[in-house]
């Protein structure tokens, strides 16, 4: 696995190519227009999707980071293996370190839903699991100390499962049209249905939704597990 080179004020982490995107891209495109720097790490590369293969999937998941206007990396989990062990958590941990991020983004750790919920793919809560526990060893100055240790202030959850109320929601309703862009660059993907709907038009819905939630026309929803301070300005974290 290749080392992170430089810093990023985010770090926003999906199991797969589409993951983020298909999540929250909107969320994405409006931190890097507030001067965010934006790292999208995937952890697998996608190899055992049913539609496309790896180097199309990779070739996809940079051209959806060029709409996103956020720096591509790809590490090397097994797809539909990602397992909760101290190997995977330190590794969480050695990329928070390099990237030394203030805020980090993972699927929610916890979905009981059926085997049809695409976000309760295995994949996605591992995935939660892992970078919950990494982000804690991250900080911890006895783990891997060759590597400074990093505290991250702030860690916030999307794929929120159905049974969770959302706790924050942000209004993606100017950026729509590149959030979608950027979810289009997956063009192997477009061939997901859900219940005979195209996946682009499923995720506009589930916008729409979570838009009802704070009165506008399309949101993106996360949980916090922590209390949160928000002042006049500051957007996902502090301003400066």
């Amino acid at each position: 696995m290749d080392e992170i080179t430089g810093t990023y004020d985010v770090v926003v982490i999906g199991p797969h190519p589409d993951d983020v995107e298909m999540g929250m891209a909107g969320t994405v495109i409006r931190l890097v227009e507030t001067g965010k720097s934006v790292l999208n790490i995937c952890l697998t590369r996608g190899e055992k999707g049913t539609y496309g293969t790896t180097e199309i999937r990779r070739r996809e998941f940079a051209a959806a980071n060029k709409v996103l206007g956020s720096t591509p990396y790809m590490s090397d989990f097994p797809d539909t293996a990602v397992t909760v062990d101290q190997e995977g958590k330190l590794k969480i941990a050695r990329m928070i370190r390099e990237a030394r991020p203030k805020i980090v983004f993972a699927p929610y750790h916890t979905n009981p839903h059926g085997h049809h919920d695409g976000a309760a793919n295995v994949d996605h809560f591992a995935t939660g699991l892992l970078v919950r526990d990494g982000v804690k060893l991250a900080r911890f100055k006895s783990v891997m100390p060759e590597i400074p240790a990093h505290d991250v202030p702030y860690l916030y959850y999307y794929m929120v499962p159905k049974s969770k109320m959302p706790n924050i929601v942000v209004d993606v309703t100017s950026v729509i049209d590149r959030a979608r862009d950027s979810i289009l660059a997956y063009e192997t993907q477009m061939a997901i249905q859900k219940q005979k709907n195209p996946i682009l038009h499923t995720l506009d819905v589930l916008r729409s939704y979570y838009g009802l939630f704070i009165g506008v026309e399309y949101g993106e929803a996360f949980y916090s597990e922590e209390a949160i301070s928000f002042g006049p300005t500051n957007f996902f974290g502090p301003s400066d």
